[in-house]
């Protein structure tokens, strides 16, 4: 199983997770209620996750992809090359490009950080910033209520 999700996503993703897709094959409604960000996120389920799009000007990717995107745009604005968080020291672009997008709500996305054990953070389109909300996926579903 865990060979199957690494040749379709094109990486290794937590055992916890994966589980998770097979579980919800369509996603689910999560609502996040923890103190920095209240919301209801889609996670998305492996067809959602696939599913490319194209931002104009830029170019295409899937959705569990799509953070290249938008920081290639942070970069041609010449923003930083790192993404501000309230909540710790700033993120460095090139590795918020490499988040692996699991969920979204009115175009910010949740994301696993493969560079840092696959912590959960939000990107928040608007302004280009992060925040780390979970210490991993397990503790998020955990601590957080599916609909």
């Amino acid at each position: 199983m865990k060979l199957e999700w690494s040749e379709s996503f094109k990486q290794d993703l937590p055992v916890d997770y994966i589980h998770f897709l097979r579980d919800n094959p369509t996603g689910v409604l999560l609502k996040n209620s923890s103190r920095w960000d209240k919301r209801t996120w889609n996670l998305m389920g492996k067809v959602a996750l696939l599913k490319r799009w194209e931002m104009s000007g830029v170019g295409k990717a899937a959705n569990y992809e799509c953070l290249k995107l938008y920081t290639t745009v942070q970069e041609e604005a010449g923003m930083e090359f790192t993404a501000p968080s309230a909540h710790c020291h700033s993120v460095k672009l090139a590795r918020v490009a490499k988040g692996f997008v699991i969920g979204e709500e009115n175009g910010d996305y949740l994301y696993l950080d493969p560079e840092c054990k696959f912590t959960v953070w939000a990107y928040y389109h608007d302004g280009g910033e992060v925040a780390l909300l979970s210490k991993s996926f397990k503790e998020l579903v955990r601590t957080q209520k599916p609909l």
